[in-house]
């Protein structure tokens, strides 16, 4: 995409970049209690590399970002009752959440703009390179590079409505946490996809490791892009009223991790597409980024995997894949029933609660 360095630059510097960047700061201010102290800690060191483009392996002098969280949260009793503001761009006025009409105006100046909801329904939005822009069955995808503005959350794929975004930076810091956690003292689905790609333990950074996680994060975005696909075909309308209605924390991460396994699990989803083209790493890589719900209440496709290990037979991942979908299905189904049973929203808390009790 060829795109004028002037044009761009023009609009990074205009009034749009600092109205995006407030806004990020109303959603931080308004919801960074409902992270955990540690998850927050992590976010903020994500998010100071990501504002001083510090790369994710470099080392943070400790008292530059206190004083840079120290700055933000000051700010924050301030913001934490602020309205969001539009976004103006060539003389046009957009609300925040406008993402497809303030795309349609940016995306000749090679920016992609994101905005939505994330955990905890918390606003999220961010201003990125764009890195590519497609259709894909009827669904745009914009995958974007290096991050100018971002909130405290970051997801590495988002659906919104019929438009994927795939953040390539996030992806790469999330592929680079789970490097870390390699240990040469035992074999796991993490160790097994990592050499395959050709990455060990106590990996020595340098110029040839940056160019091999970007190419590692370019070839697992084709995965994460099965996942956004398939969650738009599994979709049903009650969702995201049911996640609204979630109560706590715990409901919440159960909810989503059943419609994240759905996606997973379906004809359209990152295992059918693994067990297609026989790709092992991107297996084990899939396997080893399953956490919290996803993990409890989905064990079956690790034990396959152990099988698979000592076997090499595909037809066992199938199989639990197949299994999966199903059972994830009922358990989906069971969810809305107890959403439509009469009794309101007190009654659909107990029942939920009951529900996780068992889990």
């Amino acid at each position: 995409m060829q795109v004028s360095e002037q044009r761009t630059r023009k609009l990074m510097d205009s009034k749009l970049q600092k109205d995006i960047k407030f806004n990020c700061d109303v959603s931080d201010a308004q919801y960074w209690g409902f992270f955990s102290i540690c998850g927050l800690l992590l976010r903020y060191r994500d998010l100071y590399r990501s504002e001083k483009g510090i790369k994710p392996w470099s080392e943070i002098d400790r008292q530059d970002i206190g004083a840079w969280i120290e700055n933000k949260e000051v700010r924050w009793p301030e913001l934490e009752h602020a309205g969001f503001r539009d976004l103006l761009i060539d003389g046009k006025s957009y609300q925040a959440f406008d993402a497809a009409g303030i795309n349609d105006a940016i995306r000749e100046h090679g920016l992609v703009y994101g905005a939505g909801y994330g955990m905890y329904m918390k606003p999220t939005f961010f201003l990125a390179q764009l890195r590519s822009f497609r259709t894909i069955s009827g669904l745009t995808v914009s995958t974007s590079g290096t991050e100018y503005v971002r909130d405290l959350f970051t997801s590495p794929g988002m659906l919104q409505g019929r438009n994927i975004f795939l953040r390539l930076e996030p992806l790469m810091v999330l592929l680079l946490y789970k490097l870390s956690e390699l240990n040469t003292r035992r074999v796991t689905a993490l160790e097994d996809a990592f050499a395959h790609y050709g990455f060990h333990h106590q990996q020595i950074i340098d110029q040839t490791f940056e160019k091999r996680i970007w190419e590692l994060t370019d070839r697992y975005a084709d995965i994460l892009l099965s996942h956004e696909i398939a969650e738009y075909h599994e979709d049903v309308p009650e969702w995201k009223d049911l996640l609204a209605l979630a109560g706590d924390r715990k409901a919440e991460h159960y909810l989503r991790a059943v419609k994240d396994l759905i996606a997973d699990t379906s004809d359209q989803g990152p295992y059918k597409k693994i067990i297609d083209t026989q790709d092992r790493a991107a297996l084990g890589l899939t396997i080893a980024l399953m956490e919290g719900y996803r993990r409890v209440i989905y064990p079956e496709m690790q034990e396959a995997y152990n099988e698979f290990s000592r076997s090499n037979d595909w037809s066992v991942i199938e199989e639990a894949r197949k299994n999966g979908y199903e059972e994830l299905r009922r358990q989906r189904d069971r969810i809305i029933d107890l959403y439509h049973e009469k009794g309101g929203e007190e009654s659909f808390h107990k029942q939920l609660k009951d529900l996780l009790q068992h889990i």
